[in-house]
């Protein structure tokens, strides 16, 4: 007995030593913390809201620690953050108005009264503290939330759209469109006519409260207002867009410009700025500037030197909270975060990767003299040379191709140097509208794009640099081409999304730039196996599984080519995924009929990862039968439930959600299948199985279809499985339903063939 046990204890001090892996099932958010625009102060702790996200600094020890909602917080997308020194919390705003509360602890108490109000103007437009007390402004009046108690105290519903509110001891201010108001808290502050107008500004874009005058900052003037009488002073003019009071003094500015006082009846100094600045944070003689594009920096100020301390704060992160393509290439994930359409709505030019735990942001080409008006927005796939991981391309929807070596900007193709061509020629700005998208290289090598509301729509990059285009009157004026798939047949597909010529495009080109020759067809109307049309208003995304079958992601659902060489026949047929109702009535319905299906991602176990519009994400099954995940914001930490792109690692079977709010990541457990089965290949994770687990144990390194046994060390057979692509799942049980024991347990694993055998051990410990 003594032998056992301590045999037992020395192979789990061994196996502790690899178990490293990510639990499966598990999640990870790739969030932006790189573009700095606002910060808060605690003792040595200064807060930074970083492109909607929340990180902090501490100024003493020089730690960096990152927030977010799978692990502290309750929301995203923060729209403001503010400390009360006297409650010793963070206020945390979100877009939604939802409140968080964070102590110097990590601990958040969360306030959603707000949000999950039914009133109109809920929205938070500004915040304020004084003491404890926390002042929201809003589309209604302003709420009060105490912050040491951690509860809303008043609601003050005015009737009017606040654009700022700052309180003193003894009074309350606020902006609207009509003026600045001003009210004791000992009157009445629920009734409109206690409230008395002291000034007439329109706009009014700050407020504050400091050394017993109210600080206002409209479009072009920081005026002083003494609250005990009628006198308004102009303190300072210039075209400021920031207004902030941190430790002893008042600080306002914009991208050039810093202003500073520690007492507002004095002359203030006005310095000029060596970088854009949209906020300071005063703490120990260092400002800290949230420095926009260029993240948190420390400075010192003497007289008028402004001298940097060396220290920046920003993490290896996106560069922008936006994932609209997404692509793993090996251990890369490349991440366009553009969108490719004709409403008008615009993103950040956004290309980038991530790979071995470092983020690579693309830098964005300069605007060119030539082109001084160029919109750099948008960029709607990132592709990568498939003979060079250093060589680049990025389709920008409205500026054309760019090219990129080492994450620089190269070149850019454009109307004047490709046959790229503008849809709007006459125009002195016929450069930003040279559309791009859907970019894709075939097995030679050759780079595929789409220039959509032109009559010609493909356009082609060789290798050698030379291009060649090719007409084709079905997809003549074509608005948005979202993917071009080259089928391994060889057959092209194509899918545009809306309007006259939404469909698939089956193209045959033959292996020439002939198109006198080619196979063509644009499937508009959609006819199933069973007759059924259907007339999709939009398709919006093709993928292959490992089997050939195309999956075709429309408005009215989810269709299957599953010959893809009989696109062209006349009798041509998609397919539609039946599911048995088990009823007894023998009927069946379609899977996902009349869902919106945005993307498409295959798995190594050949399952189908499905995004929507607004239903989150879903796993289903290899055959369509069974339907193993479904992820929204209620049930899950995916981001939001609009899901634009979908990515999944096949050889770590990680998969990542690109959402309007970010990227974010589920660590799946198909991986891709070994050629053979071979014992230094095969792991387990974890091993040892520790009593505080409760995940799923993964068995990896197999052959598809691998046979596994669990079996306790007389050779009982515990449980028994089979491996999705080159992974098994065991939960830990019995087949009986029950924990095993703790003890060291046999895994044996058998070909689908039978004919070759490898065995391991687990070790649990309960």
């Amino acid at each position: 007995m003594i032998k056992k046990i301590s045999s037992l204890a020395l192979l789990l001090c061994v196996l502790c030593l690899t178990a490293t892996a990510q639990q499966l099932g598990t999640w990870r958010m790739y969030l932006s913390y790189q573009i700095a625009t606002k910060s808060a102060v605690s003792g040595s702790i200064i807060y930074s809201l970083m492109n909607g996200n929340l990180l902090s600094y501490d100024t003493e020890d020089g730690e960096v620690r990152t927030y977010d909602h799978l692990n502290e917080l309750s929301d995203v997308n923060i729209a403001y953050i503010a400390y009360s020194k006297e409650a010793g919390k963070l206020l945390i705003v979100y877009s939604n108005s939802n409140i968080d509360l964070l102590d110097g602890e990590g601990n958040v108490q969360n306030l959603s009264a707000l949000k999950d109000k039914s009133i109109l103007g809920k929205e938070i437009s500004y915040v304020s503290i004084n003491g404890s007390m926390a002042y929201l402004a809003t589309g209604f009046g302003f709420v009060e939330v105490d912050m040491k108690e951690g509860v809303f105290r008043n609601t003050y519903k005015l009737g009017k759209a606040l654009q700022c509110i700052a309180a003193s001891d003894d009074e309350v201010f606020f902006a609207t469109s009509d003026g600045v108001f001003q009210c004791p808290k000992s009157n009445n502050m629920q009734l409109e006519k206690n409230w008395t107008m002291r000034a007439t500004w329109h706009t009014v874009t700050d407020m504050c409260c400091f050394q017993g005058k109210v600080m206002a900052m409209t479009n072009a003037t920081l005026y002083a207002m003494d609250p005990a009488s009628t006198i308004n002073t102009a303190y300072d003019r210039g075209n400021y867009t920031y207004l902030k009071v941190s430790g002893d003094r008042l600080f306002w500015g914009n991208n050039t410009q810093l202003g500073m006082t520690a007492d507002p009846t004095d002359s203030p100094t006005i310095l000029n700025t060596p970088a854009k600045w949209s906020d300071v944070s005063y703490v120990g003689g260092t400002y800290w500037m949230s420095e926009q594009e260029n993240g948190l920096r420390g400075y010192k100020i003497n007289d008028s030197d402004i001298v940097p301390t060396g220290e920046v704060i920003q993490p290896s992160s996106p560069i922008h909270d936006l994932g609209y393509n997404l692509n793993w290439i090996g251990d890369r994930l490349l991440v366009a975060g553009g969108i490719n359409t004709v409403s008008g709505f615009s993103n950040p030019a956004t290309a980038m990767y991530y790979e071995n735990g470092e983020w690579t942001n693309f830098k964005e080409m300069d605007i060119p003299a030539e082109y001084p008006k160029l919109k750099i927005i948008n960029t709607t796939d990132l592709v990568q040379d498939p003979t060079d991981d250093t060589h680049h391309f990025a389709s920008l929807y409205r500026a054309g191709l760019c090219e990129y070596r080492n994450g620089k900007f190269v070149k850019n193709y454009n109307h004047d140097n490709s046959p790229l061509r503008s849809v709007m020629p006459g125009l002195s700005q016929y450069y930003n509208y040279v559309t791009c998208s859907a970019l894709s290289f075939d097995e030679e090598g050759n780079l595929w794009m789409a220039s959509t509301l032109k009559d010609t729509a493909l356009h082609v990059l060789k290798p050698d640099g030379k291009w060649f285009s090719l007409y084709y009157e079905e997809i003549d004026g074509v608005s948005l081409i979202d993917k071009i798939l080259h089928h391994s047949s060889g057959i092209k597909l194509i899918s545009s999304r809306r309007i006259d010529f939404r469909g698939v495009f089956c193209l045959d080109t033959k292996g020439t730039e002939r198109t006198t020759d080619d196979k063509k067809v644009l499937h508009q109307t959609i006819i199933n196996q069973d007759g059924t049309y259907y007339t999709p208003d939009q398709f919006f995304c093709l993928c292959e599984d490992l089997d050939g079958i195309v999956w075709v992601g429309t408005s009215s659902g989810l269709f299957a080519i599953e010959d893809v060489s009989k696109v062209f026949d006349k009798d041509f047929r998609f397919t539609q995924v039946k599911i048995n109702r088990n009823d007894g009535s023998g009927l069946a319905d379609y899977l996902l009929n009349d869902v919106s299906i945005g993307c498409i991602s295959i798995d190594a176990a050949n399952r189908k990862w499905i995004g929507t519009q607004n239903n989150g994400a879903l796993l289903i099954s290899a055959d369509g039968q069974e339907m193993l995940y479904h992820f929204t914001t209620e049930n899950s930490p995916l981001l939001s439930d609009n899901v634009q792109s979908i990515a999944v690692h096949p050889g770590t079977g990680e998969v990542v959600f690109g959402t309007d709010k970010g990227l974010c990541s589920f660590i799946g457990d198909a991986t891709a299948p070994e050629e053979e089965l071979v014992k230094s290949n095969v792991t387990v994770f974890p091993n040892p199985i520790t009593p505080d687990y409760t995940g799923p144990v993964a068995i990896r390194g197999l052959v598809n279809n691998t046979e596994i046994k669990i079996l306790s060390t007389s050779g009982q057979l515990v449980w028994n499985g089979v491996s999705a692509g080159g992974t098994c799942l065991w939960n830990g049980c019995a087949n009986n339903g029950k924990h095993v024991a703790s003890g060291i347990y046999h895994v044996v694993a058998n070909t689908p063939e039978g004919n070759k055998a490898i065995v391991t051990r687990i070790v649990v410990v309960r």
